[in-house]
């Protein structure tokens, strides 16, 4: 019976192992999923003596999965940076069809009607028929602004909804690692690993990762924690959760603050949170991050900077009836971009734009015609980056963007790539291929009937010896 026992063993092994190789073709198609192998040893020898050490058979001892974990901790390190650049990325492209440079509905080519329209109206600046045109360019410059200021808004606000998304998502994530946590630690207490579990896992950690800069620890005791920033966000079995909340309920989109929920500030340092967090913020004062909020301060200093512009000169001007001109344009200090309009005197009359430089002076157009010069002041937005003519200032913002989308472009497909090459080493470690399973079942199928094979010839040499031996004495 000796013998028999040891070709069971290999009977078995070749059975399990057979198993492993079903499970990781069932899998192949799986996200997350690592390959498993069924690690085999020889047992314990018999020893007999005046012989020697008489082997035993073979068992399975263990099954591992093929997981490299400094491959994870490159993919889980550099996949928030792609997050975080994916997400600018997005946005800024976004901002730049909203400001829709070069088209027929851009800042230039409503600004080159208004003042072609004025042009034409200092050919003929008595006649009603041209100062109409001018009245309609300006409002149609001026709905343009605010259009694209309430487009540029809806950008935020739909950003912050993003966040508060992204941050519902790290919590549900955490709470579902708490989970398998408590699971695994109960089920390796026997030294064994729970592979599938392990495998879920990693699988959400990587899903975090692209939102959240994370660092992964388990402990000798089995004990796994996943950090951010420095502080957990899962110990174990303990979530701290964090909220992106306003400082003040009245106003839902400003002055917010990404915390734990002890109160503490979430520190970032890459991944999609922090882009989106940096677009919404980021107003490029004091080296911060050009976001969508720098975005709507230029256009607010274009559409206050321009209107003041216009009305000091309109100002300075007549209109058909010989009273000193009034404004051109309204529009809040708090909000120029989005409040921007032609003044309600000019609507209801066009009679009231101030065309002459004189009192007197109805066919007078000397001041229609310092209006149209105001284009090419080099001193018409006196300060800051964006100074010079209000082609310069509307080119100095689509040259920012263009810079800020085409940084946010490269570094996305800088990220990609690494993630890429990662991928693929993490694939040649842990992934399933179907040309090596299909190989270890011909191998552990052929080892599996060969083991069959020697029972049946032990199971003969059996019956022979209980059965025909010793005939003759009977």
């Amino acid at each position: 019976m000796y013998g028999f026992n040891t070709a069971v063993s290999g009977l078995l092994a070749s059975q399990r192992a057979l198993y492993v190789t079903n499970h990781n073709i069932s899998n192949m198609n799986t996200d997350g999923y690592s390959r498993q192998v069924a690690l085999q040893r020889a047992t314990n020898p018999m020893s007999l003596p005046g012989i020697g050490y008489l082997g035993t058979g073979t068992e399975i001892y263990d099954i591992v999965r093929m997981r490299d974990s400094y491959v994870d901790f490159k993919y889980w390190n550099e996949s928030a940076p792609k997050g975080e650049w994916e997400a600018k990325r997005t946005s800024l492209l976004e901002i730049e069809k909203l400001l829709g440079e070069p088209s027929d509905s851009s800042f230039r080519k409503y600004m080159d009607d208004f003042f072609s329209s004025l042009d034409e109206l200092s050919k003929n600046p008595s006649d009603y028929a041209f100062r109409q045109p001018v009245k309609e360019s300006a409002l149609s410059l001026t709905k343009h602004i605010n259009e694209t200021a309430k487009r540029l808004e809806n950008v935020r606000k739909e950003t912050i909804f993003s966040i508060d998304t992204k941050v519902k998502q790290i919590n549900d994530i955490a709470d579902q690692v708490g989970n398998l946590n408590k699971q695994i630690y109960v089920l390796e207490l026997d030294g064994k690993s729970a592979n599938d579990l392990r495998d879920k896992r990693e699988l959400l950690v990587d899903e975090l990762s692209k939102i959240v800069n994370v660092r992964v620890d388990e402990s000798k005791d089995g004990k796994y924690r996943v950090n951010v920033g420095g502080i957990s966000l899962v110990d174990h079995d303990y979530i701290n959760k964090m909220e992106y909340k306003p400082k003040n309920s009245a106003y839902p989109y400003e002055n917010r603050e990404l915390k734990w929920a002890d109160g503490n500030k979430v520190t970032l340092q890459s991944g999609e949170l922090k882009g989106l967090i940096e677009l919404v913020e980021g107003d490029g004062e004091k080296g911060s991050y050009r976001g969508i909020l720098f975005y709507q301060k230029k256009l607010d200093d274009f559409a206050g900077g321009f209107a003041g512009k216009i009305n000091e000169q309109h100002g300075k001007g007549y209109d058909l009836e010989g009273e000193q001109g009034k404004e051109f344009f309204t529009f809040d200090a708090n909000n120029p971009a989005l409040t921007i309009s032609v003044s309600q005197a000019i609507l209801e009359d066009v009679g009231k734009i101030a065309a002459a430089g004189t009192k007197d002076g109805v066919e007078d157009n000397t001041n229609i015609l310092k209006i149209i010069d105001l284009r090419e002041d080099k001193a018409f937005f006196g300060d800051g980056m964006s100074k010079g003519t209000p082609d310069d200032f509307i080119k100095s913002i689509l040259s920012n963007l263009a810079v800020d989308s085409m940084q946010a472009q490269r570094m996305d497909s800088t990220q990609k790539l690494i993630i890429k090459n990662i991928e693929k080493r993490r694939q040649s470690e842990s992934g399933v291929y179907q040309d090596e399973e299909m190989t270890n079942l011909v191998k552990f199928q052929h080892s599996y009937t060969a083991s069959a094979r020697m029972i049946t010839t032990l199971d003969q040499i059996l019956d022979v010896t209980i059965n025909r031996l010793g005939l003759v004495g009977r």
